[in-house]
């Protein structure tokens, strides 16, 4: 019942909104990032469900909240970004670049890569905490019509571990609708595949789906709801009493 609940809070203003011609908020799908921009992207939620070691949080009552992440970016010569971000599953920051390859309106794509920096140690043992990574992705983007936006990302990520390094990949696929000048329904889908256990593959999928709200052309809020899936292997068994809920929220700006 909680669960129904929240979806029907999150998507009932939607039967308010009417068709409208598409903004241009910091949060849009397709949005390019011009010379000299510095951004921001944060947000906090509230998580309910299962975690990783099996222990059960029957309602939102007893979740806990947590940060969703912080991303900084800055935009220079047009077509390149560098980024600073936490919230990564193997460390606690990373730095990355990303480079726009094709800028057309309809059709764009970007380049990336990220590198996580495992620094933390524990300071009793003086043992490094996470691990070291790699990543590099491609995005496609784009704009059909006047108010739906879309987007696909592939990324490639490679973890250096004791005793063994493994890797993982990811994709990523996004829709936004635009319902007004400022209001949008935006839903996001992912789905990974990670060698953490190799030879066994594990499937890791989550579904996402918000509003967006578009304050200005430099500020914005992305109210949403959150599933995540039971984790499975490549025996299509379910391995892990990980499926959980988040309810939260990201802000983005523009400076």
């Amino acid at each position: 019942m909680v669960k129904n609940n929240l979806i029907f809070l999150l998507v009932f203003p939607l039967i308010f909104l009417h068709g409208g011609a598409r903004a241009g908020g910091i949060s849009d799908v397709s949005r390019l990032t011009e010379d000299g921009e510095f951004s921001a992207t944060f947000g906090a939620a509230f998580k309910t469900g299962m975690n990783k070691e099996g222990t059960a949080r029957d309602d939102f009552s007893s979740g806990t909240i947590e940060e969703s992440g912080f991303e900084l970016d800055y935009t220079f010569l047009n077509d390149w970004t560098v980024s600073f971000s936490t919230g990564n599953d193997y460390s606690d920051s990373q730095v990355g670049l990303s480079y726009k390859v094709l800028t057309d309106n309809g059709f764009k794509l970007d380049l990336s890569a990220d590198y996580g920096i495992a620094w933390t140690k524990d300071a009793q043992t003086d043992e490094r905490i996470g691990n070291n990574n790699f990543d590099a992705g491609v995005r496609i983007h784009g704009i059909a019509g006047d108010a739906f936006q879309w987007a696909a990302k592939i990324t490639g990520q490679f973890v250096f571990a004791e005793p063994k390094n493994f890797w993982n990949a990811s994709l990523t696929l996004e829709g936004m609708y635009y319902f007004s000048d400022s209001f949008a329904m935006k839903t996001e889908l992912n789905f990974a595949f990670k060698e953490i256990q190799a030879p066994v593959t594990l499937y890791d999928r989550d579904i996402k789906l918000g509003l967006v709200y578009n304050m200005s052309e430099n500020a914005s809020v992305h109210p949403y709801l959150k599933y995540h899936f039971k984790t499975k292997n490549s025996e299509h068994n379910d391995i892990k009493p990980d499926d959980y809920w988040k309810i939260g929220a990201e802000f983005s700006v523009v400076f």
